[in-house]
């Protein structure tokens, strides 16, 4: 090895056989490793080590523990960090070791506990080091050298824990390793000779009664019972069946409908899925977990049940106990299920049903957990002064979480954070721990910050660093050579009512040959967001401002998303342009792109504008601007139709909130107005203009928007209702998907044709952000919108990939120079992967919001009488979309009545009056049981032997 590369702290290199997944094939290859000799041990005091900076142990904790009576540091295995993680923060847990390869193996097994363990290292509050074991000369360990993850895993701690021991010997400070079983216990000390279980560390700390009773309940072990589930394969088989074909790997979700079926979805896009039907089958897997599913054979696939299964609702029509509940309601099979005594019975579809079997499987392992931290309610013990139950969450596709606590009794009914730490083979729930009480049940604050936390929005005020990079105010704008002055043209905005963060603004003026020049012109909001700043860090972190009741969490400080950057009315703002050249027909003829300066004469309402509009004495050459772009955005509306662009429709609804107490006073359903999709479609333009140039000058980098075509079996329900009432759905193709739901009009029940467009929304995938060379340009399509190539870039304060985008493209004509980040792959992905997750927790949200304040709305009436339609039928309810307040309820039938129409499709129900999408009248009405609060909702019009168990709006 050259003398320049020993100097530089690297000892070796040797290599290192792996494998990985490859379009689900194992691909073998040789991977250099280089070990250093250089890295720290954590310990501030050492003198050996040469980046002591980096170093953060101070143990002085001889008389802390009776049984590690000297100066130690302690190291958890795997299953103690994934269990007692929460130790890491409490006060008497301190100089704590985490190696590597632990934590890497908790990052793609146990993301959650992971991402805990980071950031408790980066809060600096702690006596905590990181150990490089798997780079260092002396703690390196060869994974080939063992048969097993698990056997390779201990090996590895037990070489770092001596390694360490000796690096100390001179200050006399020892590593502890520190398990959770004295079996474990046991298996380490054959190794090494510093080993205590978590229970006998803290018990030996003497004053810690609270923290050790804390931990005596977590060691609790249930008494062992027979398996209800099968055990999971080792992962040398899941490799093998992997490579085989003989299993496959996806993702695992929930029906929403009912949550004893599932699917897994793998292959691009997740475009191919299986069904999953029954407890048994689904095998302890948790929505989003990574699975290994096995298919069964074709005498048993099956189709769902056309039943509604909720756990609120089968928990409150069984007249068990709650304990009894566990042990029978909750490990109820459907009955599609029972029927499957007979395998090939089982197989056969109903003879009306033009719906052959799906692919069914079974989950075989589960590879990665997405258990995360879950809000929710405590429900009351299983005995009356007991110190255990189950926890509900809030997210209803999470099963019930068994909690033990010495202080159970105090924290029934609040509003908790709970996590999950296993769910063995022998138990019908998961096992999990509290973490921390929100507040109490039917508290607005409380109940607003369980929305926050639950979807993990990033609400906290923004930090002295952040507002540390905000310009100094007075702002004046300044001279630059780039910018064009466009504050001669009569630009305004167009917007919402109450709209502070103003993105857009536009202009139309007529040429004289007859076309029209348009220009959209966007926040400049790079100009102040500069790349690495704090205030950019931040920004892409949270990703998007998210938009609740009566409340707005800004991606950017008020300063800037409320003023610089707004294009507010008669104010000169800096912005960043699209101007076209249209013909008559809103063909392109010219698109051009420019750092600009601009003075909007008027920030309207959609409602203000459409005045305007309408006023034909108005000859202001603001209005005969509208006018034009009103004009001009029908004929383009007309043409991404022709191309095969949806409309679909979804439920929209909005509150007058109390601005001093936050209570909504009123509820509204949104009105559409012709501006708005005035609005819409330019921005939509400029979207497609700014991804073409992108894509032309960064073809490696473009951050660019898609949407995947959905799956055929994902328009079952829409297709279902369609033929119900005489309508045929094509959805080969988003024309044929179109037209078809153009043609499926009832001229005596108009709602018919908004119910399909809706069930039809449901039937899409996520559109998501992703960066142009991941994948070929036959993937880039946007489906929804029928556009090859799209982008965000209209609303940079309220959307970090539209930061990016402004980037790109102010690099591309010149205007600015582009940040080494922005030509970083794997920066760029794993970026345009947080606006993803993003954007959905904030669509989250914002319906959670709006379900809380609709809880509220409805409190305190009683037997409230409305009108509804009913959105689906199956054998043993309906569910009803109620548009005053946007929700959706389940009316069961009840017991006896569904028992004797148990065989019947639901198509047959039409003989009592019952369709889909017909009018309904129901009553709406506020209910508290077994402490959970739910809307309830009562068939009043057509009579039928029903009840209500509300399955939309959260139980909290």
């Amino acid at each position: 090895m050259e003398l320049n590369v020993i100097d530089s702290g690297i000892s070796r290199r040797i290599l290192v056989h792996d494998w990985f997944l490859d379009d689900d094939n194992i691909v073998p290859r040789v991977v250099e490793q280089y070990l250093r000799t250089d890295l720290p041990c954590g310990l501030k005091d050492c003198k050996s080590c040469t980046l002591p900076k980096y170093s953060a142990l101070e143990p002085r904790n001889e008389a802390l523990a009776k049984v590690a009576p000297f100066k130690h540091t302690i190291i958890m295995d795997i299953p103690t960090m994934t269990r007692f993680v929460d130790l890491l923060e409490d006060d008497h847990i301190d100089n704590a070791v985490i190696i590597q390869t632990h934590w890497e193996h908790l990052s793609t097994t146990n993301p959650q506990i992971a991402r805990k363990i980071d950031k408790i290292l980066k809060g600096g509050e702690k006596h905590l080091a990181f150990l490089m074991n798997d780079m260092m000369e002396g703690t390196f360990v060869n994974p080939e050298d063992f048969e097993s993850k698990e056997e390779e895993l201990h090996h590895k701690l037990i070489v770092a824990a001596g390694f360490l021991k000796k690096h100390w010997e001179s200050l006399d400070i020892k590593p502890v390793i520190v398990v959770s079983t004295d079996e474990a216990k046991e298996a380490f000390l054959k190794d090494y000779e510093f080993v205590t279980t978590v229970g006998e560390y803290v018990d030996s700390m003497g004053d810690k009664a609270d923290l050790a009773l804390r931990i005596q309940y977590l060691l609790k072990q249930e008494d062992t019972g027979p398996s209800i589930y099968p055990e999971y394969l080792q992962l040398n088989d899941v490799d093998q069946g992997l490579a085989a074909g003989k299993y496959q790997k996806g993702a695992f979700r929930v029906s929403p409908e009912n949550y004893l079926e599932a699917t897994v979805s793998f292959g691009v896009d997740y475009a191919e899925s299986w069904f999953i039907q029954g407890r048994v089958s689904m095998n302890r897997a948790c929505q989003g977990d990574i699975v290994v599913v096995e298919l069964l054979p074709k005498d048993q696939w099956t189709l769902p049940e056309k039943v509604l299964r909720m756990r609120e609702a089968d928990e409150e029509m069984e007249e068990e106990s709650a304990y009894m509940a566990e042990t029978a309601a909750e490990t109820a099979e459907p009955a599609s299920k029972k029927a499957k005594k007979t395998p090939k019975a089982a197989a056969k579809p109903a003879a009306d049903d033009e719906f052959q079997p799906l692919p069914t499987a079974r989950v075989v392992a589960v590879l990665k957990r997405n258990w995360r931290d879950y809000c929710g309610l405590m429900l009351p013990s299983f005995q009356a002064d007991g110190t255990d139950g189950l926890f509900s969450a809030f997210d209803k596709s999470i099963p019930r979480i068994r909690v033990e606590d010495p202080l159970y009794q105090e924290i029934v009914g609040k509003i908790v954070v709970v996590a999950i730490d296993d769910w063995p083979v022998d138990s019908h729930y998961p096992r999990g721990h509290l973490i921390q009480i929100i507040g109490n049940n039917g508290d607005q604050a409380a109940e607003e910050k369980m929305v926050l936390m639950e979807h993990d929005i990033r609400y906290e005020p923004f930090n002295a660093n952040v507002l540390a990079c905000l310009p100094k105010m007075p702002w004046v704008p300044n001279p630059e050579s780039f910018r064009k002055d466009l504050t001669h043209l009569d630009i305004c905005s167009v917007d919402p009512e109450g709209c502070t963060d103003i993105d857009d603004a536009l202009h139309c003026v007529k040429n004289a040959d007859g076309t029209y020049e348009v220009g959209v012109h966007i926040a400049d909001v790079t100009h102040f967001l500069r790349p690495g700043t704090a205030m950019d860090n931040e920004a892409s972190l949270r990703s998007t401002s998210v938009y609740l009741c009566g409340r707005r969490i800004d991606m950017l400080p008020d300063l800037l998303s409320s003023n610089l950057c707004s294009l507010r009315g008669g104010e000169v703002r800096y912005a960043f342009s699209v101007v076209w050249q249209l013909n008559e027909d809103s063909d392109v003829i010219k698109a051009e792109f420019h750092k600009s300066v601009i003075k909007s004469r008027a920030a309207l309402t959609y409602q203000k504008a459409q005045e305007m509009i309408d006023d034909k004495k108005a000859k202001d050459s603001i209005s005969e601007s509208l006018r034009g772009l009103l004009h001009l955005s029908k004929k383009l509306k007309a043409k991404r139709f022709r191309d095969g662009a949806l409309s679909l429709a979804s439920s929209e609804i909005r509150f007058d909130i109390d601005p001093d107490t936050g209570t909504p006073l009123a509820v509204q359903e949104k009105k559409h107005l012709p501006t708005m999709s005035m609005v819409e479609e330019f921005m939509l333009l400029a979207n497609v203009s700014v991804a073409k140039r992108i894509y032309e000058e960064y073809p490696d980098f473009a951050v660019l928007r898609r949407h995947p075509i959905p799956p055929k079996e994902q328009y079952e329900p829409l297709v279902r209702a369609a033929d119900a009432l005489g309508f045929k759905i094509d959805p080969s193709t988003g024309k044929t998907l179109a037209d078809s739901l153009d043609k499926a009009v009832d001229p005596s029940n108009p709602v018919v044709n908004r119910m399909l467009r809706m069930l039809a929304t449901r039937c899409m995938t996520q559109a998501v952000y992703f960066i142009s060379s991941t994948m070929t340009p036959d993937k880039f399509l946007h489906f929804g919108l029928a556009a090859p190539l799209y982008t965000h870039f209209t609303s940079p304060i309220r959307r970090y990939a539209d930061v990016m985008v402004h980037r790109l493209l102010a690099s591309a004509i010149g205007a600015d120079e582009l940040h080494k980040e922005m030509l970083n792959k794997i920066w760029l992905i794993k970026q345009s992967d947080i606006m993803n997750y993003r954007h959905k927790k904030a669509q989250y949200a914002s319906r959670a919001s709006i379900l809380l304040h609709t809880y509220l709305m409805i409190k305190g009436l009683e037997n409230e009488v409305l009108e509804a339609f009913i959105v689906n039928i199956r054998k043993n309810g309906i569910q009803v979309q109620i548009p005053k307040y946007g929700l959706e309820s389940i009316i069961f039938f009840t017991k006896s009545f569904s028992k004797e129409r148990r065989n019947e499709d639901f198509v047959d129900y039409a003989k009592l009056n019952i369709r889909p999408f017909q009018k309904v009248k129901v009553s709406v009405s506020m209910v508290e049981k077994n402490l959970r609060r739910r809307v309830e909702v009562k068939l009043i019009e057509p009579k039928v032997d029903c009840v209500s168990a509300d399955a939309d709006v959260a139980a909290y």
